[in-house]
């Protein structure tokens, strides 16, 4: 597999960043990586909050479990203060993560450009 496979392949399916950490671009692989983080980081902050809510209301209800209830008290704390936040970080992963994948190719073909133009012999 060769080297630009092998860099899409660890940014498009482990996070963006991991292709530039093979490639040796640290600076960028670590601002990628920091980044895709902080976003999953508000995700699971945001679904804590969510929860903790609806098992609050829950409980204060009794503790009864009803589908209908429980799908109402979903969508409205989905809706709530923090789905904006949660929408930018969607935003701003996903376009972490196409650069990702698309910086990580861009770099490896230029390398390997670059190894190919040393490895030929000079024309005489």
């Amino acid at each position: 597999m060769s080297r630009s496979t092998t860099a899409v392949l660890l940014s498009a399916l482990i996070l963006p960043g991991a292709g530039h950490l093979y490639l040796k671009h640290y600076p960028r692989g670590i601002a990628l990586i920091a980044i895709s983080l902080a976003c999953l980081w508000i995700f699971v902050d945001r679904a804590m909050q969510q929860a903790s809510i609806i098992l609050d209301q829950v409980a204060s209800e009794g503790g009864a479990v009803d589908v209908s209830r429980l799908s109402g008290l979903v969508t409205q704390t989905s809706n709530g203060p923090g789905s904006l936040v949660v929408t930018a970080a969607s935003l701003v992963l996903a376009g972490c993560w196409m650069i990702g994948v698309v910086d990580a190719y861009r770099i490896a073909r230029n390398q390997q450009n670059r190894n190919a133009l040393s490895r030929t012999p000079p024309r005489q």
